[in-house]
């Protein structure tokens, strides 16, 4: 599915389209064209029953968001075939340097390694998590300054590990105790795979289940999940969390922090750090004293 829209709208709209069932979005500037600036947002969804009506939605949602700012928008679905799917991503997952230390690469594109630099190679297949989404980036840019704060090597929890991306580039940064859990079981063939490919399958547990399910905790746990996610496992990743360990969160909107805020206070949870990008947030956060 390939929208066009307002740039002003673009955060609305893709964690919309995340919240009926894409797996992942890519986004880019629409060149050339005159008048308001617009983005392109191109998400990905089963050809099913189910889609029409998911269509239905997606339309009156956008209609609705346009109409309040007085714009439009484009929308076109076309079928892929099932197999050709991470073709389709291959058009649109190019390397990404997330800090200059820290770059994601597909496996189809060659990155010049630089000394002291770590290079995740990520392919999606049916997961999400390919480093393009700014809630991805930011967990990653906080992970790669709180993982070294510890005085000894921290233990990670990776909640929704998607494709594996965290679990991975926290092994790559030097733990050597990582769980990573997701609802999905494709989501956790696609990361086995992912850490295979990285070598980094040794010092990472994979399971398919929720946070619910576990009993151990962890110095740092990371969890870039949607919205309505987030804030039904707050008490399960608060519990999670070793008396002196960090909470990374993200994967909401900025509109969405005081939401937030209050359901990890309820929790003893106050905020440490924040970042912002592209109208998402991420936070890093501690046991209130």
């Amino acid at each position: 599915m390939r929208l066009e829209i307002h740039s002003s709208l673009v955060e609305a709209a893709s964690n919309f389209l995340i919240e009926q069932g894409s797996p992942g979005i890519t986004q880019e500037e629409v060149k050339g064209r005159l008048g308001p600036k617009r983005e392109r947002l191109i998400a990905y969804y089963f050809n099913d029953r189910v889609f029409l009506a998911t269509r239905k939605k997606i339309n009156a949602y956008l209609r609705s968001i346009c109409k309040s700012r007085r714009t439009d928008f484009t929308l076109s679905a076309r079928t892929i075939q099932e197999e050709k799917w991470a073709e389709a991503w291959k058009e649109n997952f190019k390397p990404i340097e997330v800090t200059p230390r820290l770059v994601i690469k597909p496996p189809w594109e060659n990155w010049p390694k630089q000394q002291g630099q770590i290079v995740i190679e990520i392919d999606p297949g049916m997961a999400f998590g390919t480093g393009t989404h700014p809630s991805t980036q930011m967990c990653l840019q906080f992970m790669e300054e709180v993982v070294p704060s510890f005085p000894k090597i921290p233990s990670v929890l990776d909640v929704g590990t998607g494709s594996g991306i965290l679990a991975i580039a926290a092994r790559k940064m030097g733990v050597k105790k990582i769980a990573a859990i997701d609802i999905d079981p494709v989501a956790i063939a696609c990361a086995r795979a992912n850490a295979r490919a990285n070598r980094t399958d040794r010092g990472i547990s994979f399971r398919s289940g929720s946070p619910e399910d576990l009993k151990t905790s962890f110095d740092l746990v990371v969890a870039n999940l949607l919205p309505q996610e987030l804030l039904s496992v707050a008490p399960a990743l608060a519990r999670l969390v070793a008396h002196s360990g960090k909470l990374i969160v993200s994967g909401f909107l900025v509109k969405q922090e005081k939401e937030m805020a209050a359901a990890f206070r309820k929790q003893g949870f106050g905020k440490q750090n924040a970042r912002r990008q592209k109208g998402w947030a991420a936070w890093v956060l501690q046991r209130s004293p």
